[in-house]
């Protein structure tokens, strides 16, 4: 009896397994489904997983999924355990190359994710080859030869690395490239003057200030346009700012320019105390020196330029100079006046 009750509960079980399980003529096997599409179709209506245990508890490679094409590995996606406490492991794909497989990406359990990266130390960190781009954005219906945004390597050396930003736009007839905004809370920023909308901030890898090289260049082609010094110096069309805060080798417009805090302003030429010099005096200078006193020679300007608040303040001395020497002149003149009409009254007697 209990050979026949043992007998049924097996042909039960199954029939079961028989309804939920088919292996096709076509070869196509279902778990799951009788109705299998394709060579290996694994349903469910609940919430099973499907599940691969490893029981060798080692460090290393614990389950591997492999995709093979005529006897050649194309693909494969494997777990390996890393290390030993908790069971950690790190997730990686690897896909066919010229001549092997390579793996193209690796996620780690923390949530880091390399591409072409076997270490990264972020969220996300991805490494491609010299003089490739290792990064391009671009949009569904616009191709990334016409419009993108990539980051490449600005050079092909070997063991060389330059971050490369680069914006290309596809506008008809509008000339864009990169557009950058930056989006701040409109506020009086008393505390701290170094806050902006947007900052470039450029700094040496120690995160110190820089003194000797550029913190900015502007170039076009190659062709630098202009620079911001670590000295906080600027250098328009010129990359010599000869010690000036402001270099510009070109001419400039502007409405208007002030000079504040320059000292020694030449007022003291109207105190009563001034030593003018006699005409006399400037008579020999300029016909020895061919030009005015404490005004630069032209040789000097050829060579150091002009110093437009010191050259202003020199000349308004001449002018005020000029002023007295007017003066003095006119008492003379009103003094030799009165003298002739005092001869004319007398002659008339």
């Amino acid at each position: 009896m209990k050979c026949i009750v043992s007998l049924v509960l097996s042909s039960f079980f199954c029939l079961h397994v028989m309804a939920q399980n088919k292996l096709e003529s076509t070869g196509n096997a279902g778990i799951g489904t009788i109705n299998p599409a394709t060579k290996l179709e694994i349903y469910s209506d609940g919430l099973s997983n499907i599940q691969l245990t490893h029981q060798y508890d080692v460090l290393g490679n614990v389950g591997a999924l492999k995709f093979n094409m005529a006897g050649t590995e194309v693909g494969k996606l494997e777990v390996e355990r890393t290390i030993a406490s908790n069971r950690q492991s790190v997730m990686k794909f690897s896909i066919k190359g010229r001549d092997s497989l390579m793996e193209a990406m690796r996620i780690f359990n923390n949530g880091f994710v390399g591409i072409g990266e076997r270490s990264p130390d972020a969220r996300l960190t991805v490494s491609g080859d010299s003089g490739t781009y290792v990064v391009k954005f671009t949009q569904r219906n616009v191709p990334a030869t016409d419009a993108s945004l990539s980051v490449r390597n600005a050079t092909s050396a070997t063991g060389v690395f330059i971050p490369n930003l680069i914006g290309r736009s596809s506008i008809p007839g509008r000339s864009f490239g990169l557009y950058i905004t930056g989006e701040a809370e409109d506020v009086l920023p008393a505390s701290d003057a170094s806050v902006a909308a947007v900052i470039l901030d450029g700094r040496t890898k120690t995160s110190t200030r820089l003194t000797t090289n550029n913190v900015l260049a502007v170039n076009s082609a190659g062709v630098n346009l202009m620079q911001v010094k670590g000295d906080g110096s600027v250098g328009i069309g010129t990359t010599d700012t000869k010690g000036y805060k402001l270099a510009v080798n070109g001419s400039g417009v502007f409405t208007k320019v002030v000079v504040k805090a320059y000292n020694n302003w030449p007022d003291f030429v109207f105190e009563h105390d001034y030593q003018l010099p006699t005409l006399g005096e400037m008579e020999a200078y300029v016909r020895t020196h061919k030009h005015l006193p404490e005004i630069p020679s032209a040789a000097e300007v050829a060579e150091k330029g002009v110093d437009l608040g010191e050259m202003n303040q020199q000349l308004l001395k001449k002018v005020e100079e000029q002023l007295l020497y007017m003066i003095e002149m006119n008492k003379k003149i009103t003094s030799l006046t009165q003298e002739v009409q005092e001869l004319k009254k007398k002659i008339a007697q």
